[in-house]
């Protein structure tokens, strides 16, 4: 987790608190001073609990020091991984270890405490299983075995190697069982792996890829040693739970918190860039808990506790100090979570709950990784800041439920074992599953089936008379022990009364028979089944990730079901993508259809129209006669609402503007599209689409038609995007009559379209452009101004006129940023680098460690200067709002402000004048050199063969095509310049300061200085 980050370890020797506090007074994301490190009795005493809970310590330090990761196994006992290596980047081996903990006279205290495993390396996951301990320690998943009875790991293998070691808050963590049997793991956006098979994996191939991801969970089979990414997405996420259904959920850090994730889905980043054309899933929450730093998530089911605490889903807040609550509800195929009551506060800043589980006496354990510092920016300040030698254990018990008895599940009958399936405890069931698993003994198939399914009658149906949760187990331990036949995947196809079993049916049939291709694959399935319309959003969404892991697809009549259900269309056009790139006429001849059935299904589609056109514009293999045949079935359908229509012609229409849709391609485009009935419908019976259809036709050659293009730009009457795709589209085919169009609209009241038009008019190219802007810059609003330097400094005649203007003292030099003026050096041109060379001197291309100078600078300029929040929010939309967004104002380039990065008045002064000290690689600019000239400087959204699409200094999304890149580099630099104080004067510092420590807009009666971040004398 990314702001924890999860872990806090530095280094193996002990150091003064005292001397360390003098360096960071008041950490990350802490509202004060955290004052000494309590004893475990101390902090119990000031932990608060729901009535009846009271909280029970398990281990302390010495025996527990700087713990990240723990499981339960077989026995009861505890598992857990320590650092004192933490934040070391570099692999190889260390002074980290396993220990395993257990309570030998069940007083609930461990007193028994062995050295399973050392020379580690921040081993940051654990779980125990199948003969041995599997152990995250990047850049391997490790699986280690004690073969001679002594309780020491005595052989090593690796498993997988290839995680990265970037950044060691963002390890791959979590280790889980799921339900299918596989190991589940994560990993963090700013940590980027290449995971490749070891020679010792029976996997191994020197021809095989491995798999590049940054945040992602994986999986590894333990029989196999097979991995797979399973989904991509999300932050640093820090916690696996599975709920009694076997959905996966993870915790995340800075993001939302709380993630429902399905096999094959890619899920909103927090940085970095999406595959093409990646329409995002997002979370399965509306609220936040306290501060955005989550590690650990456990899915809470025993009956130790009260009814109302079960069934949830319980997460360590790092920075809250507390231990949050979110209740699940269905909402189609996927789930909505909302927030319940806080079960744990600490009322300690030392707190860190790293990890939650169940344990065999049913209550909820909690480890927590005892420190002062929580944050990566803490401790690459303060590396010997950290505390290394303190940890606990928890455990949260209700009244006086019962001690977990002496136990080894292992050394119990398979019988003995089918029965803790049914356990209300889900640490048995759990466990049972697994081991009956590892067992993989055939004789027990029927005796699970008997609790699967109910056999009384001619047709095998859900047992309904058990629990839920008891049937899943056993249908999960059934699946896990061998390949079922097929009766068992058809009694289970066939249990229509039970959804989630068909749902299963799916997910295990998309694993099997993996030596057949696609289409005999589907002839397997079809034979299972009776018929195939799925009447629950569940198994729909199954039966696509199933049908489409083996190439099947694409999938609309499942759609056209649940249309409005929030994730089955995102999974739908995730592999519908794959079809449009390789088999387009697939997508064709199922539109067709769907045009020609009686009740039109394509205006259900409508989520995937445009979609699909941008894709199949974009990749040069489909030939252009075949778009043409897509979008007149389109504007043919009477289904497909009018705003669906427009957008569809505009996606076309803007992958010819950015010349991702040329020459050939559009001219049998044009003749497909003119060849059907729908572009002549159009110009007679649906005006609402002639501005779109108009400039299409500009677009692909008729010049007769250029006149229009001035008169819808000046029609203010006209929606915003019809008047900007006008001046788009002039500007593509080369048209300079527009500028005298554009010198009147600058003048225009309306500020953020003015800002739109200043942003298009980087695509020109024309001398004219840097004039008109000059021109209207003493005009402009301040907010307005870097807008016209973000434009200027993209090409190199414009910049020489800027940098005329400056000598002239028409535009003052500290209006541009550091990032721009080294943007002028990339063009090369020794004239422009000879002025940038009067104006600025030397400019550094990498962090200037004199920051830390100014830092100190401004610590003491801002407690003895006050300024005002209102004028202050005035220097947040000139400077900071190009690319943060507080309080819904401003752009979303950068994280938004309004939860993250003002923890305190350190951390504030820190990122504003410091920004590259800790900076994640998804957040260092990229600089894109096209063949034309023009140089473009923002964050990558997409990196692929078909184009580079950046998110620049305003937040608008620039597409170039890959054919038109001559250099394309990733700095070293934040995109957030280092040198603000340059660019505000004194008062405007003041102002700003003023403003962002208030916990609402100024301009809000409710507004406060937020906790301890005012400078104080």
């Amino acid at each position: 987790m990314r702001t924890i980050q999860a872990l806090a370890v530095v280094t193996a020797v002990a150091v003064s608190h005292t001397a360390h506090a003098q360096r960071i007074e008041i950490p990350h994301h802490q509202d004060r001073p955290p004052g000494p490190a309590l004893s475990p009795d101390e902090a119990i005493a000031k932990i608060t609990v729901p009535e009846g809970f009271r909280v029970e310590l398990v281990a302390a330090e010495p025996d527990v020091v700087n713990p990240i990761a723990m499981c339960f196994d077989e026995r009861g006992r505890v598992w857990i991984t320590e650092s004192l290596e933490y934040p070391r980047s570099s692999p190889g081996p260390g002074r980290d270890r396993v220990k395993v903990l257990e309570d030998t006279d069940r007083d609930g205290r461990a007193d028994r405490v062995t050295v399973f495993a050392d020379g580690l390396n921040i081993p940051s996951g654990i779980a125990v299983g199948y003969g041995g301990v599997w152990v995250a320690n990047a850049p391997d998943i490790l699986f280690l075995q004690d073969t001679d009875g002594d309780g020491k790991a005595d052989t090593r293998e690796v498993v997988v190697t290839g995680f990265g070691r970037h950044d060691t808050h963002e390890l791959p963590n979590s280790l889980t069982w799921g339900p299918d049997g596989w190991l589940y793991g994560l990993n963090g956006v700013f940590n980027p792996a290449h995971v490749r098979y070891p020679e010792g994996n029976p996997n191994y191939d020197p021809q095989h890829p491995g798999w590049k991801f940054t945040c992602a969970m994986f999986r590894v089979h333990p029989r196999t040693r097979r991995f797979e990414v399973f989904a991509e997405g999300t932050s640093n996420p820090w916690g696996i739970a599975f709920d009694s259904e076997g959905s996966a959920f993870v915790s995340a850090c800075v993001i939302d918190h709380l993630w429902h994730i399905v096999e094959t889905g890619y899920y909103h980043r927090q940085a970095g860039a999406y595959p093409p054309h990646t329409w995002k899933i997002e979370s399965i929450v509306d609220h936040k808990h306290q501060k955005a730093a989550y590690c650990g998530l456990c899915y809470f089911d025993s009956d130790a506790y009260p009814p109302e605490y079960r069934g949830l889903m319980y997460m360590g807040n790092i920075h809250g100090g507390c231990i949050n609550v979110d209740r699940l509800r269905r909402a189609g195929s996927t789930y909505r979570a909302t927030a319940e009551p806080d079960f744990l506060t600490a009322n300690d800043a030392w707190f860190m709950p790293v990890s939650q589980k169940v344990g065999p006496d049913g209550c909820l354990y909690i480890l927590d990784w005892y420190d002062r510092y929580h944050c990566y920016q803490d401790a690459r300040r303060d590396p010997e800041g950290i505390d290394r030698l303190k940890g606990r254990l928890y455990r949260v018990r209700y009244e006086d439920s019962p001690r977990a008895p002496r136990l080894d599940l292992a050394k119990e009958t398979d019988e003995q074992l089918i029965a803790r399936l049914g356990s209300p405890n889900v640490y048995f069931r759990e466990t049972a599953q697994r081991l009956l698993a590892e067992r993989a003994n055939p004789l027990v198939l029927p005796r699970l089936d008997e609790i699967i399914f109910d056999v009384r009658g001619h047709e095998q149906r859900a047992n309904q008379q058990l629990p839920l949760a008891q049937r899943m187990h056993a249908l999960w331990t059934r699946t896990s022990i061998a390949p079922p036949d097929d009766d068992f995947l058809r009694n289970l196809a066939h249990a229509y009364d039970e959804p989630v079993y068909r749902a299963w049916f799916y997910r295990v049939a998309g694993d099997l028979w993996p030596d057949l291709d696609g289409e005999a694959w589907q002839k397997r399935v079809d034979a299972l089944l009776t018929w195939d319309t799925p009447r629950d959003p569940r198994v729909a969404l199954e039966q696509i990730i199933a049908g489409s892991k083996r190439g099947r697809g694409p999938y609309t009549w499942q759609l056209s079901l649940f249309p409005e259900d929030p994730l089955i269309a995102r999974i739908v056009w995730r592999h519908l993508k794959t079809i449009l790139q390789q088999n387009p006429e697939r997508w064709h001849l199922a539109l067709y259809r769907s045009v020609d059935e009686e009740v039109d299904l394509t205006g259900r589609l409508s989520p995937l129209l445009a979609r699909s056109l941008a894709v199949m514009t974009e990749t040069s293999g489909v030939d252009g006669s075949r778009i043409g045949y897509v979008l007149d079935l389109i504007l043919q359908s009477s289904d497909v609402p009018v705003p669906v229509k427009q957008e569809c012609l505009s996606t076309v229409a803007e992958s010819i503007r950015n010349g991702m849709l040329q020459d050939e391609r559009v001219q049998a485009f044009r003749k497909a599209l003119e060849s059907g009935d729908a572009l002549r419908s159009v110009n007679r019976w649906q005006p609402a689409l002639r501005h779109e259809a108009t400039m299409l036709r500009v677009l692909w050659g008729e010049k007769s038609l250029r006149g229009e293009l001035a008169d819808l730009f000046l029609n203010a009457k006209l929606d915003d995007k019809t008047r900007l795709d006008a001046l788009r589209t002039s500007i593509a085919v080369h048209d300079e009559s527009l500028l005298a169009a554009v010198d009147d609209v600058l003048s225009e009241p309306d500020a953020e379209f003015r800002a739109e038009v200043i942003a298009i008019l980087g695509r020109h190219s024309a001398p004219g452009v840097a004039d008109l802007l000059l021109e209207h810059y003493d005009a402009f609003e301040p907010e307005m101004r870097p807008k016209v330097i973000e434009t200027l400094t993209q090409r190199a005649a414009w910049s020489k006129r800027l940098l005329s203007a400056i000598g002239e003292k028409q535009v003052p030099a500290d209006a541009l940023n550091a990032n721009q003026v080294r943007r002028l050096l990339e063009q090369d041109d020794p004239e422009l680098a000879a002025a940038v060379r009067r104006h600025w001197g030397t400019v550094r291309t990498e962090r200037n460690p004199a920051r830390e100078r100014i830092v100190a600078e401004m610590r003491d300029f801002l407690k003895k200067n006050a300024g005002d929040p209102h004028q202050g929010l005035a220097v947040y939309k000139k400077v900071c709002g190009q690319c943060h967004k507080i309080y819904g104002e401003g752009q979303e380039v950068g994280p938004d402000i309004t939860t993250n990065g003002r923890g305190s008045f350190e951390q504030l002064l820190s990122n504003v004048f410091d920004p590259n000290l800790v900076i994640g690689a998804a957040y260092q600019a990229q600089t894109v050199v096209t063949t034309e000239g023009r140089v473009l400087n923002g964050l990558v959204v997409e990196d692929n063969d078909q184009r580079i699409v950046l998110k620049m200094q305003g937040g608008k999304l620039e597409t170039i095509p890959r054919g038109d890149v001559e250099i394309s580099k990733q700095s070293k630099l934040s995109m957030m310049p280092e040198d603000l104080e340059k660019q505000l004067k004194p008062e405007e510092i003041a102002d700003l300061f003023a403003f962002l420590t208030l916990t609402r807009p100024p301009s809000d009666p409710e507004a406060r200085k937020l906790p301890l971040t005012e400078a104080k004398p």
